[in-house]
């Protein structure tokens, strides 16, 4: 062990014990001989180090000191740097910059060698994904900081409108969202708010009745009553970790921009979790053996989640809202017979008919009783019934169902393949404009630019 990594484990040590410690103690953690410890105490306080006591006495390292670092192993190194970056990436403006200042600090009292290694890390923050806030991090740090209470304007999961006063305890740094745990007065208990759908949010002046941590304590108990140990880390139970590893499964996504792939686009945007678009032209890169691995029909859309694969638009908008339930995208039981019955009423028959009619193949009656599918003016007829006065096609709430019948009411209205009926005209209107909707016209039509 060289001298110089010696005594920056020596600063570790006396960091770690809070009372006085005697040099013995000291001298059998590091393996070295009392002598020796005498001797890199001496060094220490020579440099700055403020160390009180003596030997005989015990030692103890006087709280508060701001001694540049000795020296960093690698992987302490790259911990450092890529910790960092993260919140570079990751966080609101006012961490990130703090971020790049402390790393600009930390470099700056680095030797040379290891400063390089710092600057040069292979370690990588990839893109982030990021949703649109309406209120900054910085005010809701702020607030949890000064303990203040918060008046919010929120819209949950099924678009309902609240105004709620809370007691911000703790932010939960998701990779694919911002997670507020608080107090909820209007609930009478601890709820948690998802940044991005807090639409307004004024701070009180009024402190809330008990300090951040026991509140946090508080919450932490509330999670798992029985499951947090002596150190204050709670306990994942068996639902929780295959929760976990649903939402830690790589999500891929196969497509092309002209294509039915656009319904399952929608779809991934609103279930808000992270996936990896994988762009396959027509031809060759659709036939190619790896391709066929998934799709042995050597078309698009498809995913791929952890293991599992999952084509055809309508199976795939099945799976997700099954599989991310937190999207609340699958109805309530109650409305599940209308869910199933137009999810795959316009997967069969309706797509069915149309695309026979675009092939100008003309059925006779006998044929459309033998294919099921009737023809473009009756499934068309039926469709209209099913939407005619509803905002949503399977009770009160937007579904992955509306997601498959909406893009095909859209787009057969554009192509021209579906008569523009008010009742479809009506419904329509009701979805086109949806956050996540307009986030996939917005990619369309970057793919459709001449430089794309």
């Amino acid at each position: 062990m060289s001298r110089t990594t010696r005594l920056f484990e020596l600063m570790q040590c006396l960091r770690h014990h809070r009372r006085p410690v005697s040099g013995a103690v000291l001298a059998d953690e590091l393996g070295i001989s009392l002598r020796t410890l005498y001797r890199d105490i001496s060094a220490l306080k020579a440099i700055g180090a403020e160390i009180e006591g003596e030997a005989g006495l015990g030692y103890v390292l006087k709280p508060g000191l701001l001694l540049p670092p000795l020296m960093f192993s690698e992987e302490e190194l790259e911990a450092v740097a890529l910790g960092l970056k993260w919140v570079e990436e990751r966080a609101d403006d006012g961490l990130a910059m703090a971020a790049g200042e402390a790393l600009a600090k930390v470099a700056a009292v680095l030797p040379g060698e290891q400063r390089h290694r710092l600057e040069d890390s292979a370690l990588v923050i990839g893109p982030g994904w990021k949703r649109p806030q309406a209120v900054e991090l910085k005010l809701l740090r702020r607030a949890i900081r000064d303990e203040q209470k918060l008046d919010i304007a929120y819209r949950d999961q099924l678009g309902r409108h609240s105004s709620r006063t809370i007691w911000p305890c703790a932010i939960a740094f998701f990779e694919s969202t911002r997670v507020v745990a608080a107090w909820c007065e209007l609930r009478g208990e601890f709820r948690h708010f998802r940044a991005d759908r807090i639409e307004a949010a004024v701070m009180t002046g009024e402190r809330y009745p008990r300090r951040r941590h026991l509140l946090h304590k508080e919450w932490l108990q509330t999670l798992l009553p029985c499951s947090v140990t002596a150190s204050g880390y709670p306990v994942s139970t068996p639902s929780q970790e295959k929760e976990q590893s649903t939402m830690e499964q790589e999500l891929v996504f196969y497509t092309n921009p002209w294509s039915r792939a656009g319904i399952v686009h929608w779809m991934l945007e609103e279930i808000g979790v992270p996936y990896r678009m994988e762009v396959l032209e027509y031809g060759a890169p659709m036939k190619s053996p790896d391709y066929l691995a998934i799709n042995p029909m050597g078309k698009v859309p498809a995913i791929r989640h952890g293991d599992t694969v999952v084509t055809e638009a309508a199976a795939i908008c099945a799976y997700l809202a099954e599989t991310f339930p937190e999207a609340g995208l699958l109805p309530e039981p109650a409305a599940r017979g209308d869910y199933f019955r137009w999810l795959f009423f316009v997967a069969g028959p309706l797509e069915l008919a149309i695309s026979l009619n675009s092939c100008g193949v003309q059925l006779t009656e006998e044929q459309e009783m033998q294919l099921g599918c009737g023809n473009v003016a009756s499934v068309a007829d039926t469709l209209a019934m099913a939407v005619k006065g509803r905002r949503y096609i399977a009770g009160d709430t937007f579904t992955a169902a509306d997601v498959y019948v909406g893009s095909h009411i859209g787009w057969g209205m554009e192509f021209g393949t579906l008569e523009k009926r008010p009742e479809f005209e009506a419904y329509w209107a009701g979805l086109k404009e949806r956050p996540a909707h307009r986030r996939t016209e917005a990619s369309l039509e970057t793919a459709a630019a001449p430089s794309a």
